[in-house]
C-alpha cells in the first residue's frame, strides 16, 4: 500500500466518469489518478503506487477484459474493480474468473462503490501485511442466452462465475420457465468439465423404478420390457455434468440410490449386483421450496444438504424490471420479427408472465409468426396478455378475484397462490404510488411496510428505477 493515503487508479475513456469517480475517491480521503485507456493505465501502474484499480471494460485499444489478466499477472494482490454498461453473463464470468475484486454495472451506484472501494483498500492493506509476514505467493488467483441487467441477475452471474471454478454440487431454485436448465448449462460451459458431456434428466416425467433405471441404467431382464442392458444418465455424463431437473420429484428409492452415489461415486444398475463408478458433477434444479420439503419430511434431509452446497435463486420475470425489454428485443432478433409497436411493448411490460421467460419467448415467437414480417402489435398478442382480467365497473370483488383465479389456473402456474398475490400486489402498489405522488416514505407508513421492503418490491415491478 502507498506510504500515505491509498491511491485509486481509474481507467475509463469517459472524462465525466473519471471525474466523478475521482471525486468520490478523494471525498473518502484517497488519492486518485485517471487514465483514458488500458495502455495508459498499465503505464501508470508500472510506477507501483496504485492500491486499487477501477477498470472499465469498453476501452479504446484493448478492452478492460484483455487488460485485467495482464494487470493481475504483474500485480497479483492489486484489487481491480470492473465496471461496465454491458452486464452480460459472459462479461461477469470472465471478469470474475480473471481475478476481478468486484463487478459493477454502469451507471455506478456511488454508495455501493464507496463500500466496494473501502473493502478493496482493506483487502490491499491485509495483503501487504501478509506479504510482509510470509513468502510471496506462487501467482495470481486468478449459448448461455442468459440475459439480465437487473441486480438479481447480476448476482446470479457472479455466483455462476464462482461455482464454475469448483466442483461443488449446486441447487438452482426458481419458478417454471425462469431458465434453470440454461443456468445449469452455463455452469457446465464455464467449468473444468466443459469438454465432458452435459446430460439433463427431468425427474418429474418419470416415477418409481423408471427414474432409477433412467439415472443408473439397467441390465437385461431387470424389469418387464428391459430386453437389453442400457447405461443410465450417470454413466453417460461421466467426466461431465448431470442436471437433475425437478429433483424434488425423485422417488424415495431413487433419492436413496442418488445419496449412495454421491457418497463415493458408486452405483448399481437396476438388476445388477456389480458396482460401477462414475465421476460426475451434480447440478439439481427445482421449482419447489426444497428446504421446507426436507424439513417437513417430504424429501430426504441428508440428500438435500448434499446437493445444496451452493444454492442459486433465479428470480421470476415480473421481478426483473427493465429486463423484460431486454428479453423482448432478444427474442425479436431470434425470431426475425419486423419489430414491435410501442403499444404492444407497453402491454407486455404490464403483464406478470406466470410462465416467466419461457412464456415471453413463446409469446414473441407466436406473435412474430402472426405479424408476418410486420411490427408486432397488440392484435398479435394472446388474448390473456392483451386483455387480462380487470375489474369492470360495478363488478364485485368476489367476481374479479374469481376471474384472476381462473386466469392463473388456466396458465398452469406451479405456485398459484404466489402468482395470485402478485396479481394483486402490483396494481395496489401502482395505486399507492399515484395516491402519494411517488413519496415512498408516505407509502411505507400508510401500508405499515419497511421502506427497504417497499423499495425492493417497487423496483421488482418496474415502478421505480435502479437508481
Amino acid at each position: 500500500m502507498s506510504e500515505n493515503r491509498p491511491n485509486i487508479l481509474i481507467i475509463d475513456d469517459e472524462p465525466g466518469v473519471c471525474w466523478a469517480l475521482a471525486e468520490l475517491a478523494r471525498s473518502m480521503g484517497f488519492e486518485a489518478q485517471t487514465a483514458s485507456d488500458a495502455a495508459d493505465g498499465m503505464r501508470k501502474l508500472s510506477g507501483g503506487d496504485a492500491d486499487v484499480v477501477v477498470l472499465d471494460i469498453q476501452l479504446p485499444g484493448f478492452s478492460g477484459l484483455e487488460a485485467l489478466p495482464k494487470i493481475k499477472a504483474d500485480h497479483p494482490d492489486l484489487p481491480v474493480v470492473v465496471i461496465t454498461a454491458y452486464g452480460t453473463m459472459e462479461t461477469a464470468i470472465t471478469a470474475v474468473q480473471r481475478g476481478a475484486f468486484e463487478y459493477l454495472l454502469k451507471p455506478v451506484d456511488m454508495e455501493v462503490l464507496r463500500t466496494v472501494l473501502s473493502a478493496a483498500v482493506e483487502h490491499r492493506r491485509r495483503s501487504a501485511e501478509l506479504a510482509a509476514a510470509a513468502p510471496a505467493s506462487d501467482g495470481p488467483v486468478s449459448d448461455s442466452a442468459m440475459i439480465g441487467r437487473c441486480e438479481q441477475m447480476q448476482e446470479v452471474f457472479k455466483q455462476v462465475a464462482i461455482v464454475s471454478a469448483t466442483d461443488m454440487p449446486v441447487l438452482i431454485q426458481g419458478d417454471t420457465g425462469t431458465g434453470k436448465e440454461l443456468l445449469g448449462r452455463a455452469i457446465h460451459r464455464y467449468s473444468g468439465r466443459s469438454s465432458g458431456s452435459f446430460v439433463a434428466v427431468n425427474c418429474s416425467l418419470l416415477s418409481g423404478e423408471l427414474i432409477a433405471s433412467e439415472l443408473f441404467g439397467h441390465e437385461k431382464g431387470a424389469f418387464t420390457g428391459a430386453d437389453r442392458a442400457a447405461p443410465g444418465k450417470v454413466e453417460t455424463a461421466a467426466g461431465g455434468t448431470l442436471l437433475l431437473d425437478e429433483v424434488g420429484d425423485l422417488s424415495a428409492e431413487a433419492q436413496a440410490r442418488l445419496l449412495r452415489f454421491l457418497d463415493d461415486g458408486e452405483f448399481y444398475r437396476v438388476g445388477s449386483s456389480s458396482p460401477k463408478h462414475a465421476d460426475v458433477r451434480i447440478i439439481a434444479a427445482t421449482n419447489r421450496p426444497l428446504r421446507e420439503a426436507a424439513l417437513a419430511g417430504q424429501f430426504r434431509r441428508d440428500l438435500f444438504f448434499r446437493i445444496s452446497a451452493v444454492v442459486i435463486e433465479l428470480p421470476a420475470l415480473h421481478r426483473r424490471g427493465e429486463d423484460v425489454n431486454l428479453l423482448i428485443d432478444y427474442f425479436l432478433a431470434l425470431s426475425g420479427a419486423g419489430g414491435i409497436t410501442d403499444e404492444a411493448r407497453k402491454i407486455l411490460n404490464s403483464y406478470t408472465f406466470p410462465g416467466n421467460v419461457r412464456e415471453l419467448r413463446n409469446i414473441i415467437v407466436r406473435a412474430a409468426a402472426m405479424a408476418s414480417g410486420r411490427p408486432i402489435g397488440p392484435e398479435h398478442l394472446p388474448e390473456a396478455v392483451s386483455h387480462p382480467a380487470i375489474p369492470e365497473p360495478g363488478i364485485s370483488l368476489d367476481k374479479f378475484a374469481g376471474a384472476i383465479l381462473n386466469e392463473v389456473l388456466d396458465a398452469g402456474v406451479e405456485k398459484g397462490y404466489e402468482e395470485l398475490m402478485t396479481r394483486w400486489e402490483k396494481p395496489v402498489l401502482t395505486a399507492a404510488m399515484k395516491r402519494f405522488a411517488g413519496n415512498q416514505a408516505k407509502i411505507a407508513a400508510a401500508l405499515k411496510m419497511h421502506r427497504s421492503t417497499l423499495r425492493k418490491k417497487l423496483r421488482g415491478y418496474g415502478l421505480i428505477g435502479d437508481d
